[in-house]
């Protein structure tokens, strides 16, 4: 069979001379499962699919290894050859054939399929935040890949980087810093496979563009003092918007994990809500302790329930979709022009510290920011749980305008706990 075996190859070296090029091409065509030596290391590998594909066997640094040639449909016998010789070259005078075939990998794939490769991994597991999944990319769709696109991974150059970020370095500050960042993300996975051998060109690239004369932006926020003129329109109405952005404004939560809030992550006296690690920033599990006033927004909620959905806020037009960003942010931005949602996290910030002068883990807490060590963390959590109820008790009289308790000396905290226990 023209030197050839099937099923498994044979141990040790066959007696006799060494011969090469005992292939042919009708026998590639043809051959039955199994491996097929040519000689010279270099295999036929025949699955019992058919598929076909060229292995070549040689020793680098001391170690035998194989390395796939590519596929026997698209690599003829004679390129097979010629590419076993080179790699058994290159392996004699100490180089290693997995590197240059990793580089020949990197100079044969363009900017924008190793992008979209990187987009697949980095986010396989995400769940908690589409909009950011498809932004990443997107970002690199609009500003690099008109440039970057369908140049090889190995052949750029700082030059090129530069191309894409001058234009938006100082019209668009923020952008052109999160281009750079996910263009350096990208090169990292370049080198760090080996398609590279030239480094990350967008290492020190930031250094060299000229300096941005622009001030970070804040998320805009409604001051504490204005809070109540804000809550009594929204108050009026049981639209799923309006309850869900006073849920957010009463919790001080993110509108994600909200929006995405369902009932079965509620206890049965709605006294606790526990976020799964997939929908927090932090991929930490957290528990938000309820108070009365936000636990009185479920109950209005739970009231209008859609029977097909688990979601606490769905969307009206499809109660199986969560409620959009969008609709919370029209709302607040009907009453506050410019006032984003995520800004009422600053407003019960403010307010903690310069109404009721909070301890400072307690406030951080409730917003789930980290304190301290891992282990202090931990403890916090578990520790201040009540502590962090008491001041969202307090945050939800604020809002409410129920200042009576935080006059005249009165002790707010004795209030709260007789309003606990006072019968419905």
């Amino acid at each position: 069979m023209d030197g050839s075996f099937s099923g498994h190859e044979t141990r040790g070296k066959r007696s006799g001379p060494h011969v090469e090029k005992r292939l042919n091409a009708a026998f590639v065509r043809k051959a039955p499962p199994g491996r097929h030596t040519d000689g010279g290391g270099l295999y036929l590998q025949v699955d019992p699919s058919g598929a076909r594909r060229w292995l070549l066997r040689i020793v680098v640094r001391g170690k035998r290894k194989d390395f796939g040639l590519g596929s026997a449909n698209l690599v003829s016998l004679a390129e097979a050859r010629e590419k076993a010789v080179e790699l058994r070259k290159f392996a004699r005078s100490g180089g290693n054939p997995a590197i240059r075939e990793r580089a020949a990998e990197g100079k044969a794939m363009t900017f924008a399929e190793l992008a979209h490769t990187v987009h697949k991994r980095k986010f396989k597991d995400n769940t908690s935040n589409g909009k950011h999944v498809a932004q990443w990319i997107n970002t690199l769709e609009t500003y690099a890949f008109p440039i970057l696109g369908s140049l090889s991974v190995e052949d750029i150059q700082q030059d090129d980087l530069e191309e894409v970020l001058d234009p938006i370095w100082t019209t668009k500050p923020e952008t052109a810093r999160r281009v750079l960042q996910r263009i350096k993300t990208i090169f990292d996975h370049a080198c760090g496979r080996g398609l590279r051998s030239k480094g990350n060109p967008a290492t020190g690239m930031r250094a060299l563009m000229r300096e941005q004369r622009v001030e970070p932006k804040h998320f805009a926020a409604v001051s504490f003092m204005d809070i109540n003129d804000l809550v009594p329109s929204l108050d009026k109405s049981n639209d799923v918007g309006a309850l869900a952005l006073l849920f957010t404004i009463l919790t001080a939560m993110r509108s994600g994990p909200i929006r995405a809030a369902r009932w079965s992550e509620f206890d049965p006296a709605l006294e606790k809500w526990t976020i799964p690690a997939d929908k927090m920033k932090t991929r930490k599990e957290f528990v938000v302790p309820i108070s009365m006033a936000a636990r009185t927004i479920l109950q209005r909620a739970k009231e209008h329930r859609a029977k097909a959905s688990d979601l606490v806020f769905p969307s009206p037009s499809n109660p199986s979709r969560m409620l959009s960003d969008a609709t919370m942010r029209k709302l607040l931005q009907s009453k506050y022009p410019g006032a984003t949602v995520h800004g009422m996290r600053t407003t019960f910030r403010t307010w903690a510290a310069e109404v009721v002068r909070a301890d400072h883990d307690v406030a951080e807490l409730c917003l789930a920011h980290r304190v301290g060590s891992r282990v202090a963390q931990i403890y916090n959590q578990a520790e201040l749980l009540d502590h962090r109820l008491m001041l969202m008790e307090k945050w939800g009289f604020w809002v409410y305008a129920d200042l009576e308790p935080f006059s005249n000396g009165n002790d707010v905290d004795a209030i709260i706990r007789g309003r606990w226990i006072e019968p419905p």
